[in-house]
């Protein structure tokens, strides 16, 4: 569901660019995009004020990291993770920091690789424009290269190392 969901929303609201516009495409599903140093030890969150959905980052962060944070928030937002009935089942952001992710969690970074990096673009990119450099690749897409190598290994189109 996940990956059918993320290709669903870049079918409704990608401009077909790389890289990925994600705060466009949040602002076309509704919701607001902030950028704050505020947010202490947390990337991002996302909650819902007077009903609309408002995305936070880590304007502490790197751009790129600040990219993914913005997708995965996507992610539970196109998932269904946000409404006030889920918000009491969303687990507490602070338990992440122990290393276990929840599938919830899992769900929502699935979604922004997906959505980053969309399969049938990094299909075309690797298979009929012979790229494989990893790096270059990541610079197309605007993505951390272990992002890349990790979604190129989970694509089966780099072996595992």
């Amino acid at each position: 569901m996940t990956h059918r969901r993320a290709i669903d929303v870049l079918a409704a609201f990608w401009d077909g660019k790389l890289a990925v516009d994600v705060v466009a495409i949040a602002q076309k599903m509704g919701a607001h995009v902030f950028s704050s140093p505020d947010l202490g030890p947390l990337s991002g969150k996302i909650e819902l004020v007077a009903g609309l959905p408002h995305i936070y980052c880590n304007s502490s962060e790197s751009t790129i990291r600040q990219r993914f944070t913005i997708a995965h928030e996507i992610g539970h937002l196109a998932l269904g993770h946000v409404s006030p009935e889920c918000a009491q089942r969303r687990e507490d952001p602070a338990s992440n920091l122990s290393g276990v992710v929840s599938p919830i969690e899992r769900e929502a970074n699935a979604f922004a690789a997906q959505l980053l990096m969309p399969e049938n673009v990094l299909e075309y990119a690797v298979n009929d424009e012979r790229i494989s450099d990893v790096a270059r690749l990541a610079r197309m897409f605007d993505v951390p290269q272990i992002a890349m190598k990790y979604r190129l290994q989970n694509m089966g189109l780099l072996e595992q190392t």
